[in-house]
């Protein structure tokens, strides 16, 4: 009896030691209000841009002990708006090619998603970006800005090649004057 009440403890005290140094794992959701999502496109050699931005529809971030694990984010493709071209008929124009076949089928295709499947300390993050239907893998680097109990603020900057994702302008002269890599600057606000 004494014998089971000795390795009971030594049990129990086990428990509690490996228990004390158990991750901190949270799970935050996207803010979608306070997130952010810029998007800029070049023309070739990058010597002309376009920008703007398209919000997240929802999502979810998943942080251990200060890092990144994972996260799921789903991006509103009909939300996509433009902020360099001041003219109010030029821009209603790019926002509406933007949408349509030629870019981003946005009828056919509402919503993008960016799925985060790891990270390291140094913020090397590994995931799978889709958009219109077609998934590849990115790599890019996220940086905690902002890390509390109940609310976390990340930044991720993803450079894309719109081939991949079949964004082609539509006639080959055009296509060709059109950069293949597009940025996208993340500001993730979480929250639980």
């Amino acid at each position: 009896m004494t014998k089971q009440l000795v390795i009971f403890g030594f049990v129990a005290v086990l428990f509690m030691v490996f228990s004390a140094f158990e991750a901190s794992k949270d799970t935050f959701t996207v803010n979608h209000t306070e997130s952010e999502l810029k998007w800029t496109g070049y023309h070739l050699a990058k010597s002309y841009e376009h920008w703007g931005y398209v919000q997240l529809k929802s999502g979810t971030l998943n942080v251990t002990d200060g890092i990144i694990t994972s996260g799921q984010f789903i991006i509103d493709m009909n939300s996509i708006s433009n902020k360099d071209v001041e003219k109010e008929k030029e821009n209603t124009k790019l926002v509406s090619h933007l949408k349509s076949n030629d870019f981003f089928a946005v009828k056919k295709f509402p919503e993008a998603k960016l799925v985060i499947n790891k990270s390291d300390a140094s913020g090397k993050s590994t995931g799978d970006l889709t958009i219109r239907g077609i998934t590849k893998e990115v790599e890019f680097q996220t940086t905690i800005q902002e890390s509390s109990s109940d609310k976390v603020v990340a930044v991720a900057d993803i450079k894309v090649d719109r081939t991949d994702f079949k964004v082609m302008y539509g006639w080959k002269v055009e296509n060709a004057i059109l950069s293949n890599e597009f940025r996208m600057q993340v500001k993730i606000v979480a929250k639980k």
